[in-house]
């Protein structure tokens, strides 16, 4: 295949981070992550904390577990400095010759003129999320509730503030999955079937 670019952007709460590792994995590219944080928050000079996921900053003790969420939640966050940072480094590593997936971090408008890109979007209804983060962090019902819908709307806030558009729009979507219809693997095989159809040589 030709060099590509995948963004993968997500509601919070549908495991959306192992379908897009595992897609990674599947197509043999480079999985841009967590790392976009630290270099971000490097080159930014700011902490670290000001970019942090909300799934990296999960605190499995219940009573603790809704003290901090840095995911738009920071001033540093929304700082002209640290959306600037992110941004350039997002499109440094999309300039390198391989090809890669880019998960979250408003990627899909960053790379929006990149050529051989492909946008994917993953969801889930409400009620199968709470369930997938009960089962995983340990949560009661009305915690996973609480939290999803916390996370959900710091994401949106951060998206509309950075890009002025909603963050689940199909404008500019290739592919959109409901991740709890189709699973992790399912999902994961179907990026990898639309990545090959679309930039097959």
């Amino acid at each position: 295949m030709k060099k590509f670019i995948i963004t993968i952007s997500r509601e919070f709460g549908c495991n959306a981070r192992e379908v897009a590792r595992k897609a990674a994995a599947e197509l043999g590219v480079e999985f841009y992550d967590k790392d976009l944080v630290d270099m971000a928050a490097e080159r930014a000079g700011i902490s670290r904390d000001s970019f942090l996921d909300s799934e990296e900053m999960l605190d499995k003790n219940a009573d603790r577990l809704l003290k901090s969420f840095g995911y738009g939640s920071s001033t540093q966050f929304y700082s002209d400095k640290a959306v600037k940072a992110q941004v350039d480094i997002i499109r440094d590593l999309a300039n390198k010759r391989v090809s890669a997936i880019f998960f979250g971090r408003c990627a899909d408008y960053v790379l929006r003129e990149y050529p051989n890109h492909m946008n994917v979007f993953l969801y889930a209804p409400l009620e199968a999320r709470i369930k997938h983060m009960c089962e995983t962090y340990d949560l009661s019902w009305p915690e996973a509730d609480k939290l999803i819908k916390r996370v959900d709307r710091q994401r949106h806030n951060y998206y509309k503030y950075v890009t002025g558009k909603n963050r689940g729009d199909r404008d500019n979507k290739h592919l959109m999955i409901d991740v709890s219809e189709y699973g992790t693997d399912l999902a994961a095989e179907m990026i990898c079937f639309a990545a090959r159809k679309m930039f097959e040589d």
